[in-house]
């Protein structure tokens, strides 16, 4: 007779229902909603906040500002379907061709950062058909932003003391 190991509770395999899983999602730009500006503004990185608060403002007026002066008004979404940051151009009012790049975004930006870099240039040289001279000003200390407007082709033009803090004037002009 052979010995057979009885120690075990064999049990069936319990059967889901179709459950639907989404597909993985590739991170992406969209036209901003009114909804980015407040899931964003409690989550901004350190050096954006920073930026804006030198500025003289909170996150919530300079986006809130951003989004309802803007002509182009993007929101950058993660794997997930959330919001990691927001860019667009502001018009210069005594301009047709000038227009105020900004953009402002959380730490889930840089999870994502070679996905977003590859799509800043193609929406960066969109602004600039619109508006063939872009320009802003940009904290000296915000080393990511940099690194960015050097990616999507602004030079640096001139430097600004705001609150004591050194910013730098940056454009990109259209060929």
């Amino acid at each position: 007779m052979t010995n057979v190991n009885r120690d075990y509770n064999f049990r069936p395999k319990k059967v889901e229902p179709n459950v639907k899983v989404r597909p993985y999602m590739k991170p992406y730009h969209r036209k901003s909603i009114l909804a980015d500006v407040l899931k964003l503004k409690d989550n901004l990185r350190y050096e954006d906040k920073r930026e804006v608060e030198t500025l003289g403002h909170t996150p919530e007026q300079a986006l809130g500002y951003a989004y309802l002066s803007s002509t182009i008004c993007r929101s950058i979404m993660n794997n997930y379907d959330q919001v990691v940051g927001m860019y667009g151009v502001v018009p210069v009012t005594e301009s047709e061709i000038s227009g105020i790049v900004w953009m402002l975004g959380s730490d889930g930006l840089l999870k994502i950062k070679t996905s977003f870099l590859k799509e800043s240039r193609t929406e960066v040289d969109g602004m600039n058909t619109l508006y063939p001279h872009l320009c802003n000003l940009i904290d000296s200390r915000n080393e990511v932003h940099l690194k960015w407007i050097k990616w999507c082709g602004f030079k640096i033009i001139g430097e600004k003391m705001f609150n004591n803090v050194k910013f730098f004037e940056f454009c990109k002009v259209a060929r």
